[in-house]
C-alpha cells in the first residue's frame, strides 16, 4: 500500500539554518566590531586555542557556511562585498568589548603566526561601515582602552599638578617676601 504523502526531509534542516542565521544576527547586535578572517592553514587544535583567546579578550569566533553568514549580514553594507568576504573558509570574529585589543590579537598573533590566514574585511557596527582589510589592521595600531585612559589621565594630571605647584608656591613666596621685608625693616631700624 502506497501513500501519497510527500515527506519534506529538508524541513528540520531549514529550521536549523534559520536558527543559525538568527544566532549570527544576535551576535551582530551585541558586537561593536566584526572581523572576517580567512583561516586557511589553521588546524583544528590551534583554532580551538584561538577561540579561547578571543573569548578571553571579550569576543567570540564562529565558523559557518558562507551562504548562512551572507544571509545574516544581508541587511548590512557587508553584503555589497559578498565576493570579497563570503568566499573560501570564513571565520567571523565578533568583538563585544575592547575592539582594539581584540584586533591587535588578530593582527599581531594570528596573522603573524599563520601566514596563510588573512583578514577579508570588517564591519564597524555603530557606524554601519564596511572596513577593508587594511582599515581593520589600522585599528590594531590604535592604543587600547587602558592605554588611552592612561594617556588621558596623564594629559589631565600634568596641568593640575602645575596648578597645584603654582598655588602652593604663592604662599611660600609671600612668606619669603614678608620675611625679607621684615629683615629689611630690622636693618633699617638698627642703623
Amino acid at each position: 500500500m502506497t501513500t501519497n504523502y510527500v515527506v519534506d526531509a529538508n524541513r528540520p534542516n531549514l529550521a536549523r539554518k534559520k536558527e543559525l542565521i538568527q544566532g549570527f544576527k544576535e551576535r551582530l547586535k551585541k558586537s561593536n566590531l566584526v572581523i572576517f578572517l580567512d583561516f586557511t592553514g589553521i588546524d583544528a587544535w590551534p583554532m580551538s586555542q584561538i577561540r579561547m583567546d578571543i573569548r578571553d579578550k571579550g569576543g567570540e569566533m564562529v565558523v559557518g557556511r558562507n551562504t548562512l553568514l551572507f544571509r545574516a549580514f544581508m541587511d548590512t553594507p557587508v553584503a555589497e562585498h559578498e565576493d570579497q568576504v563570503f568566499t573560501g573558509p570564513t571565520a567571523v570574529i565578533f568583538s563585544y568589548g575592547d575592539m582594539v585589543e581584540l584586533t591587535k590579537y588578530v593582527v599581531d598573533e594570528i596573522l603573524k603566526k599563520y601566514e596563510t590566514a588573512k583578514i577579508k574585511g570588517g564591519y564597524f557596527v555603530e557606524q554601519q561601515q564596511f572596513l577593508q582589510p587594511e582599515e581593520v589592521e589600522a585599528i590594531a595600531k590604535l592604543p587600547s582602552r587602558e592605554q588611552a585612559l592612561a594617556m588621558l589621565i596623564g594629559a589631565i594630571r600634568g596641568p593640575v599638578q602645575k596648578l597645584y605647584s603654582l598655588l602652593r608656591a604663592v604662599p611660600q613666596n609671600l612668606l619669603l617676601t614678608l620675611k625679607a621685608y621684615e629683615e629689611k625693616k630690622k636693618e633699617e631700624g638698627g642703623q
